[in-house]
């Protein structure tokens, strides 16, 4: 299975890994590979197995953003007719995408680093993006008028944070889709329901764009003065035809490439990506440093492997605290205790469970994860 994988994806056997997981949505089993091949191929599916059926199927996933420019700072452009810049959203990433069984065609859910969106008791993905679908109709519009993408959307607010500060509680956008055959991307504009996706601001090539993506990147920072509140941009670029390329627009206290320039990566953001990496269950420390080789070179993360190492020590502790009390928060559930309704009771059963000393940060899990707490 796994060669097989690495010969239609063009990938090492060490960027490949397999699965078989239950889908939530249809009650089907899933069997096959998922790529970590940090390009088009990032998050890709190769599904060998629909509960006994065999078959061999390509699902293409999010791909991965690159900058325009290099790491000592030079941009490098395509020919680009024109461009649009949409807001980056932080949160997870959920795509949309369709397989077959049989005679059949079957709609479900994946985060980028899982082949389903399900349940994970370091994170309510599957109950918050059921949430979503039950919220927006636009979602189930958005999906049926585009069969030929997978829809790539973003699950932000307070109740799911990573780095900005969001008012909202949760919410989601719809950002781009994935053509099913070839991969291609098509913006939001060439979407049916491009109203439901980030602010854009249109350009037309006719200005130098360097220029543009400094200035641009200099207009986000000064948002960012009182906190983060912008995580960036996206520049989708028309190369020609229905090609588009996209490049990624962070201000410079984001910006991963500004400070591996600087020799350090920033507590902040290694703490970002350590728990980005359990966006799956039981992440290794492989894990983590695969997520950081996609923006930092070797070199840099060589020298911070003790810092690094110390990260994902809190990291895992943190989330592993999480896990415990989503897993509690599950059973005062089934004992019929509701938090938004009866906080104290709530908290008051689950603290048999818990230290004393714990109960402030047990508290702000489930209160967070329940919208009652920014």
């Amino acid at each position: 299975m796994e060669t097989r994988a690495c010969e239609i994806l063009d990938v090492k056997a060490d960027c490949v890994k397999q699965f078989e997981v239950h889908d939530s949505f249809n009650d089907n089993v899933l069997s096959g590979v998922i790529c970590r091949q940090s390009d088009h191929r990032y998050g890709a599916l190769v599904i060998f197995r629909v509960n006994d059926w065999e078959c061999e199927q390509v699902i293409w996933g999010t791909p991965k953003l690159d900058y325009p420019f290099d790491r000592n700072g030079n941009f490098h452009w395509p020919p680009i007719h024109r461009v649009e810049m949409w807001d980056k959203l932080d949160g997870t990433n959920i795509l949309a995408y369709t397989y077959n069984y049989k005679e059949a065609t079957f709609l479900t859910y994946k985060t980028r680093l899982t082949p389903v969106l399900a349940e994970s008791t370091y994170g309510s993905f599957l109950s918050m993006w059921i949430e979503m679908l039950s919220k927006h109709e636009w979602i189930h519009h958005v999906i049926n008028n585009n069969p030929d993408y997978n829809l790539s959307f973003e699950l932000y607010g307070s109740r799911n944070p990573i780095t900005i500060q969001y008012d909202t509680l949760l919410d989601t956008r719809i950002l781009f889709g994935v053509h099913k055959e070839d991969h291609a991307v098509k913006p939001p504009t060439g979407l049916w329901f491009a109203e439901n996706a980030p602010d854009c601001v249109s350009h037309t090539a006719d200005m130098d764009l360097t220029d543009l993506y400094n200035a641009m990147r200099e207009s986000m920072s000064g948002k960012n003065t009182d906190g983060l509140y912008c995580e960036g941009l996206v520049m989708y670029a028309s190369t020609g035809g229905n090609s588009w390329r996209m490049f990624k627009c962070k201000p410079e206290e984001i910006e991963r490439i500004h400070w591996a320039a600087s020799g350090v990566i920033p507590k902040r953001d290694l703490w970002n990506t350590a728990l980005n990496a359990f966006e799956g269950e039981e992440p290794s420390i492989e894990t983590f440093l695969e997520l950081l080789l996609e923006e930092y070179p070797q070199e840099l993360i060589n020298r911070s492997r003790i810092k690094i190492g110390k990260i994902f020590m809190d990291a895992t502790i943190h989330m592993q605290t999480v896990k415990s009390v989503n897993e509690v928060w599950q059973k005062a559930k089934e004992e019929g205790f509701d938090v938004t309704h009866d906080k104290a009771g709530t908290l008051r059963w689950m603290s048999q469970f818990f230290p004393k000393s714990q109960m402030r940060k047990v508290a702000s899990i489930i209160l967070k994860q329940a919208g009652m707490l920014s």
